[in-house]
């Protein structure tokens, strides 16, 4: 996909130094998301994902720390700014979507207030209710003076996540982060919430860097995939191109755990072992003791190397021009089926 980025990350390294030891959260991380495109960040929970989010805006605070790398967000170096330059660009260059809306919101107060006081942080104070109403009207929430007049309690989960969404992109951000904007939402609104920021992205050529565990999510709303194992990138590609030939053994058990209708029912097959400790990194290949490939060059930190025209992966055996079996995996098709299928439609 031919696009101008909006996000470019350049060996981001964040760590945590606590009184257990150094935790390396985000490990050399480095990809660009180009306009009106959705680059998916995926992996199971502890593998950096959620860490890379905020460190891209800086939310990161004591005891972790930004040691290195470069993030540039429309050429602009976004840690090299003072406190009040970043500022400034949360919320109008660049909106976060977190996970719980309950924790997002401030139960205190309506949502109209909340969405004015986004306003009034970028100099938008006189904007009014029009244009808050307009972005709740966006989101499709029904009768958006009411709404806006409303608390949080108020209001049902789903409707909760089309306030955060609508507060992130009130001030029409060029990118927008969504960390698992799904996980506490039932199947159908997930389904609802997936294809409105699908609209709202494609209707305003924004950005979206899309954090889930779900590969069914990622099949449905992605262009590019990168996929995160113990705080690094593991491998890179177009979405179509990592269902159809993942080149990384740990993007294949991914893979092969999404249920198949073709296949008989019986246990899913799982990755055996867990993820390393993030305090104490092994050297060489991170996923080498849960992975049946692993060899004595493994042991030897393998570099993300590109094995096809954008596609990139973390793996000495694959490099050399191994695959993994095709017919083990699902096409993206089917995963996207899947997804329909679990929201209903």
């Amino acid at each position: 996909m031919n696009v101008s980025p909006v996000l470019k990350v350049k060996d981001l390294t964040t760590r945590f130094h606590t009184s257990y030891g150094t935790i390396t959260a985000v490990d050399g991380v480095s990809f660009t998301v180009g306009r009106g495109e959705t680059l998916g960040l995926v992996g199971e929970s502890g593998s950096g994902k959620s860490v890379t989010a905020m460190s891209i805006l800086r939310l990161v605070s004591n005891p972790g720390r930004i040691e290195s790398g470069s993030v540039e967000l429309n050429g602009t170096e976004l840690l090299s700014l003072d406190e009040e330059g970043m500022r400034r660009r949360r919320g109008t260059e660049a909106g976060l979507v977190f996970q719980n809306p309950m924790t997002a919101l401030n139960p205190v107060f309506t949502v109209g207030w909340q969405m004015r006081e986004a306003l009034k942080a970028h100099g938008r104070g006189q904007a009014g209710a029009q244009v808050i109403h307009k972005a709740l009207s966006d989101v499709g929430m029904p009768d958006p003076e009411r709404q806006a007049a409303s608390f949080p309690h108020q209001m049902s989960g789903g409707m909760r996540q089309r306030v955060v969404i609508a507060l992130a992109m009130l001030n029409e951000p060029q990118l927008l982060i969504a960390d698992e904007p799904t996980t506490a939402l039932d199947v159908t609104i997930q389904a609802q919430v997936l294809d409105l920021m699908k609209k709202l992205t494609h209707d305003h050529g924004t950005a979206l860097l899309l954090i889930t565990h779900n590969m069914g999510v990622i099949a449905k709303m992605c262009d590019r995939v990168a996929v995160m194992y113990a705080g690094e990138i593991v491998e890179e590609a177009p979405v179509g191109q990592l269902f159809a030939d993942s080149r990384h053994p740990y993007t294949w058990g991914l893979l092969r755990s999404i249920p198949r209708a073709d296949h008989p029912r019986g246990q899913l097959p799982t990755l055996p072992g867990s993820p390393p400790d993030m305090s104490a990194l092994p050297t060489g290949c991170r996923f080498r003791d849960r992975c049946a490939l692993a060899q004595e060059r493994c042991k030897t930190h393998p570099s993300l190397l590109a094995v096809a025209p954008g596609h990139l992966t973390r793996c000495w055996v694959t490099q050399d021009g191994v695959t993994l079996g095709a017919s083990e995996r699902p096409s993206v098709e089917n995963a996207r089926k899947l997804e329909q299928h679990a929201h209903g439609r």
